[in-house]
């Protein structure tokens, strides 16, 4: 019993013991050995090299590094020793074959480990600039070897975009697309050469989109100040009739109105086969929105005509004579909804409008009429409620498609049918009065023999003339730009109804008017007969 007594008593001065007493340090296990390491990433002179300690059991360290300097946050000192456990940062500013000696000590005991390490030159590197343009300066930069005393050259190629030489050349590219850029660099020692393949972006400008009726296809073409652009095909094949283009966000919206263009009072009758569709804005990523189903023999009245899509996302359409009509712009193979705005003007019948263009103007959507049962520009609210027609002079014109120059505060219209105006382009203010024709030269805007396309054409009573369907400005904030419209002549685009006759394009196109007026109105492109045009607003 006294033997347990005398062990109880044993472990409890053990435990009083250990409370007193502070632990200093741990002794470390296993052979007396001196080691570092160098980093594993290779490195070129100069260079600042970071050793690691890995010696065991080691009391005292010392440290040489013939040949290199100590960096410290405090700067760089000419020493090339250290007693420390790890020494400071190692700078190494000569390329070539360096020794760092390791000597430690265990008591009497000492380790000795030598290790050498090839620091090779610097090759010459060149500094990219981020989103390079045509046409826009880039500042390049290169990064040599600099022995000291010696002066360092550069030679820079640029191909077409020039030579320099200068460490920070600024150059101009004239074309997009890859360029090789090379570089010599003599460093006083040798020459090196270094080069690159950079991307240089084209001219960032607005797109205008258009439609072709005699190819059936949609284009698009940059429209660039500073360098050439080019048509180009979007891949996207489009009905016989695709009167109807505009751009929101990043999606292009595209109404084809099908083969029933013309009332059928005198044309015959035609089922529903107009639809709408949605594309990225580089032609990919087609959407089937809604399609008319209306198998009746007037079917084709609720087909679409333009379209536009507002700030809250919804899309837009007029019809022929059967209202305007909205869908969320998202919608996929939606069911054809029925119609959201109808009539309510006065002096006119509440049916059979012949609707046609269709913009957002201040939170509210505006349709231009074009026919014997309304004329002018309707104001209603996104509820469907009608608010009024612009009441100025222009209430009395058959307007096929309209634009809103709202920093210069115009109207640019197209008119179809008016009895005391002839066919053509016209702009006005807000309020639609002080009327000022823009171009309206009846050999060429006129429903003649060469003239304007004569298609829906009914003589002197031109309401069902199809005439410019597409029609868009771009402005600056200086109010400084070009109105666009589609130009189709008879040549080009005939017919009662779709599919229409057409010809080579030789003598349609889109047209522009500067929004100053100090030029004549011209071509933009010819050799297409386009209905659909919209531009894309955002620089890209």
């Amino acid at each position: 019993m006294k033997k347990f007594k005398l062990l109880f008593v044993l472990i409890g001065l053990v435990f009083l013991g250990c409370s007193k007493d502070e632990i200093t340090h741990a002794e470390q296990q296993g052979n007396y050995l001196a080691n570092f390491d160098f980093p594993t990433r290779e490195l070129t002179a100069p260079a600042k090299v970071v050793l690691t300690n890995r010696s065991k059991n080691a009391d005292r360290f010392h440290w040489e590094f013939v040949g290199g300097k100590t960096l410290t946050k405090a700067g760089i000192t000419d020493v090339a020793e250290s007693d420390k456990l790890v020494p400071d940062t190692i700078l190494y500013e000569l390329p070539g074959e360096y020794t760092v000696k390791l000597t430690t000590w265990q008591g009497d005991k000492t380790e000795v480990m030598t290790k050498t390490i090839k620091l090779p030159k610097m090759q010459p590197k060149i500094t990219v600039p981020e989103n390079i343009a045509v046409f826009q300066d880039a500042v390049f930069d290169a990064k040599a070897f600099n022995y000291p005393g010696k002066d360092v050259t550069y030679s820079w190629d640029f191909g077409a975009a020039g030579t320099f030489n200068v460490k920070r050349p600024t150059v101009k590219f004239t074309t997009e697309g890859a360029h090789i850029v090379k570089l010599k660099v003599n460093d006083g020692v040798e020459e090196l050469t270094v080069e690159v393949v950079v991307q240089v972006k084209g001219e960032l400008a607005k797109t205008i989109f258009f439609t072709d009726v005699i190819t059936k296809k949609i284009y698009r073409y940059k429209l660039t100040v500073l360098s050439p652009s080019q048509v180009v095909d979007m891949g996207i094949a489009t009905g016989v009739s695709p009167l109807g283009l505009s751009v929101a966000g990043t999606k292009l919206f595209y109404s084809e109105t099908g083969n029933g263009l013309r009332f059928t009072a005198t044309t015959g009758h035609y089922q529903g086969d107009g639809y709408l569709k949605s594309f990225n804005l580089d032609g990919s990523g087609e959407k089937l929105i809604t399609k008319n189903m209306d198998v009746s023999t007037t079917g084709y009245n609720v087909d679409p005509w333009m379209n536009m899509v507002d700030q809250d996302g919804n899309i837009w359409w007029t019809t022929r004579t059967n209202g305007i009509f909205t869908l969320n712009a998202t919608s996929s193979e939606a069911v054809y909804p029925p119609f959201k705005i109808r009539g309510g003007f006065p002096g006119y019948a509440t049916t059979s409008h012949f609707y046609s263009a269709i913009r957002e103007v201040n939170g509210e959507v505006w349709a231009s009429l074009t026919g014997t049962s309304g004329l002018g520009i309707a104001r209603y609210n996104k509820t469907g409620t009608f608010i009024a027609l612009l009441p100025g002079a222009i209430k009395d014109h058959g307007i096929r498609q309209f634009v809103v120059d709202k920093v210069n505060g115009h109207i640019y219209f197209a008119i179809n049918k008016s009895a005391t105006r002839e066919p053509g382009i016209y702009r006005s203010d807000m309020n639609g009065d002080n009327i000022t024709a823009i171009y309206n030269d009846p050999a060429v805007m006129g429903f003649t023999t060469t003239g304007f396309s004569d298609q829906g054409y009914t003589g002197g009573n031109s309401n069902e003339a199809i005439y410019v369907t597409g029609m868009d400005v771009d402005v600056d904030e200086n109010g400084k730009g070009y109105l666009y419209f589609g130009y189709r002549n008879k040549a080009d685009a005939s017919g009662t109804n779709a599919p229409q006759t057409v010809g080579s394009g030789s003598k349609s196109g889109i047209m522009r008017y500067k929004l100053d007026g100090t030029q004549p109105v011209d071509f933009l492109l010819k050799g297409y007969a386009p209905y659909g045009l919209a531009i894309d607003q955002v620089k890209r």
